[in-house]
């Protein structure tokens, strides 16, 4: 039996009490069917009062435009049961496959517009006359579940996002600075490892977080662009870290006594807090130190990309501790250039992977169009709620790698509350009067499975139990009970169920391993194009896209990684050569030499290799290639070459890390 603490038990009771307005409401309204706004209600609710606010904005916006879609297909298309089929099932696939390249909780505008069109048109094909009154009654059905739970969660002992966001953001700054101290201080591979874990697996998370924080009430939302460029500071930070990690273990342990001394100090400043006046001047310390170069050698050239990429660290950790600051005091100033940093800070793009979008959708689309084949085919009267429930199926679980245990376990749970559904149809409502005595024998069963939707790995279950319950009762005003019309208006749920099932499984399921190499793809992919393009992009917006694909990464190659062509692969490791890659690309027009365009087109061709399945080009090929653009550009002094010169380094140490030091014969300056 889990625990549950205080937020829990009133995140319960008030979507109770939520769902009991609803129905309540619905009742005195006169609402044909009342129980979908109860049902709305727990859809609606989440534990912090902004992300209610903001699914309910989504998911009357989807609900809104589901509506419009099937009154316009339902009329006009009636009399062609073929097309309409085929028109609602496309709809639903393209509405689908829409919202999956969107992966914050926007997405649900489109994919709730998808189904619902499903769950309006498919049963009013019977009544096409009546499609406006039936999608208006929906409309206000759901517009209620949703008023009712955003009023209840926003008024009873609310749970802030700017709260649970600000102890994020805090614990997230917190491995940062553990991270950085752990490489400064030489610790193990095992501490480095879990650092990094931590702080690249917690990126996508507050990114997500951060999205519900305009609908808060703290007042943490005045501060949504410093939290934004918080967000781009520690994006950049794993990579730096994870940088300057490898010139630790590449320089062992450094002798340069200056050297030693700066490292001591970045690591003094870290653990004093990083304050701002003092971080300043570190990072003119080690700009003044990386530019006075030292021996024309690999030695020499790792020290300078190592106070190189220390500084931007130090820069980056001292600009999040100054924004940390202001997140939790909206009132603190900031510099003139982090000010116009938060003003301007937008929102990143995440990973988006469109064939496999578009699978998800066709999915929905045959299995949607399988069941009207069943409802059609049979004449079954009350067969709509087959397509109906194949659209649901296909759209709640299309996220996943493999949807197809998330669905049997939804539908495994849907069928477990049906004895208890027909226990309270046959045997409970019988026996009570009025609006008082319901409540009070609904409370058990839905307070009770209330206290596991808070958890992610009990919610899908919890939920499926509420909705299966609710549904299959279909409470009215007026109480009627048929246990013919109840058996058979729940079947069509699971003949969608099976059709979702059987799709799903012969054309959209994946394994952790198939889920890996995809991502890997597209990484690999991504790098040979950065590779072999005319311009660098911006920075932090390059690292949120693979910093994004390593918190994707990181749980499936951690399941998959000791099998077959997984073994040895370094997502991480990725996601410094894209950083390097940025960097040259960036000073490629101060370097101008052959030799780097020969160098980055071998990169190039390397991981388009990777990315095709295909054997890359002999290593030692590549590594003439960076050796003799590394000899062509050593010499360069201004800041822009040196940054290139640092991301040649880099990737000369990411790609070839046992490789021995090139002999470099360092050329004057041009």
């Amino acid at each position: 039996m889990p625990k549950f603490d205080r937020w829990t038990l009133l995140f319960s009771v008030n979507s109770f009490a939520a769902a009991m307005l609803a129905l309540y409401i619905g009742f005195a309204l006169g609402l044909p069917r009342p129980y979908w706004a109860m049902t709305t209600a727990y859809i609606v609710s989440q534990p912090l009062a902004g992300a209610v606010r903001s699914k309910a904005v989504y998911r009357l916006l989807g609900t809104l435009l589901g509506a419009a879609a099937a009154v316009a297909m339902v009329p006009n298309l009636v009399n062609a049961p073929v097309l309409l089929c085929l028109a609602m099932a496309l709809w639903v696939g393209g509405c689908l496959t829409v919202s999956l390249l969107d992966r914050t909780p926007r997405s649900y505008i489109l994919m709730l517009a998808g189904y619902t069109a499903a769950i309006i048109g498919f049963p009013s094909v019977n009544q096409p006359g009546g499609i406006f009154e039936v999608a208006v009654s929906r409309v206000i059905e759901i517009g209620l579940g949703i008023l009712c739970a955003t009023l209840v969660h926003s008024l009873v002992f609310p749970r802030p996002v700017g709260t649970v966001l600000r102890q994020r953001l805090a614990a997230w700054l917190g491995e940062a600075d553990r991270w950085a101290l752990d490489v400064l201080k030489g610790q193990g591979a095992d501490a480095l490892v879990r650092d990094r874990r931590h702080l690249a697996a917690a990126a996508s998370e507050i990114h997500l977080l951060a999205v519900h924080l305009p609908f808060d009430t703290s007042r943490l939302r005045e501060t949504t662009g410093a939290v934004r460029a918080f967000h781009d500071r520690m994006l950049l930070l794993i990579p730096l870290l994870s940088g300057l990690a490898d010139r630790m273990e590449a320089l062992k342990d450094v002798s340069d006594a200056v050297v030693r001394e700066a490292l001591d100090a970045v690591a003094a400043w870290i653990e004093a807090g990083a304050p701002r006046e003092p971080g300043l001047a570190l990072v003119e310390r080690l700009d003044a130190l990386a530019g006075a170069r030292r021996d024309a050698d690999w030695s020499g050239l790792l020290i300078e990309s190592l106070l190189v990429r220390l500084s931007e660290a130090v820069r980056a950790l001292g600009e999040a501790h100054a924004l940390m600051v202001r997140l939790c005091d909206p009132d603190a100033p900031l510099s003139p250039a982090l000010e116009a940093a938060a003003a301007t800070a937008g929102r990143r793009k995440l990973h988006a992977d469109l064939p496999l979008a578009l699978l998800s959708g066709g999915a929905a689309v045959i299995a949607i169009l399988l069941s009207c084949a069943a409802w059609i085919g049979l004449g079954w009267g009350d067969g709509a709620a087959a397509p109906v429930m194949g659209a649901v199926f296909c759209c709640f679980f299309a996220a996943m790698d493999d949807p197809v245990p998330a669905i049997k376990n939804f539908g495994l749970f849907s069928l477990l509350s049906l004895p208890l559904a027909a226990l309270y149809m046959f045997a409970v409502l019988p026996a009570i009067d009025g609006f008082p005595l319901l409540l009070a024998v609904m409370a058990p069963p839905l307070v009770f499975l209330g206290l596991y939707i808070p958890n992610p790995k009990t919610m899908g279950a919890a939920l499926a139990v509420i909705m299966g319950f609710a549904n299959a009762m279909a409470l009215q005003e007026s109480f009627s009970a048929d246990f013919a019309s109840f058996l058979n208006g729940n079947l069509g749920q699971f003949v969608g169920l099976l059709a979702a099932i059987m799709v799903t499984a012969g054309l959209r399921s994946m394994g952790a391993d198939a889920s890996a190499r995809r991502l890997l793809g597209r990484t690999w992919t991504g790098l040979a194009r950065l590779a072999r393009a005319n311009a660098a992009p911006e920075p932090t917006a390059f690292a949120g896209v693979l910093v994004d694909r390593l918190g994707l990464l990181t749980p499936k190659l951690a399941e998959t990684g000791s099998r077959g062509d997984l073994v040895g692969v370094d997502a991480l490791r990725d996601l410094r050569v894209g950083m390097n890659l940025v960097a040259v690309q960036a000073a490629r027009p101060d370097l101008d030499r052959a030799s780097l365009d020969a160098a980055l087109d071998g990169v190039g061709e390397r991981f388009a290799a990777l990315a095709a399945g295909r054997t890359p080009p002999p290593d030692a090929d590549l590594l003439m290639s960076l050796d003799a653009a590394l000899r062509d550009v050593a010499g360069a002094t201004s800041d822009a070459q040196v940054q290139g010169v640092t991301g040649l380094v880099g990737l000369r140490r990411n790609l070839f890390p046992d490789a021995p030091a090139p002999n470099l014969v360092m050329e004057p300056a041009r």
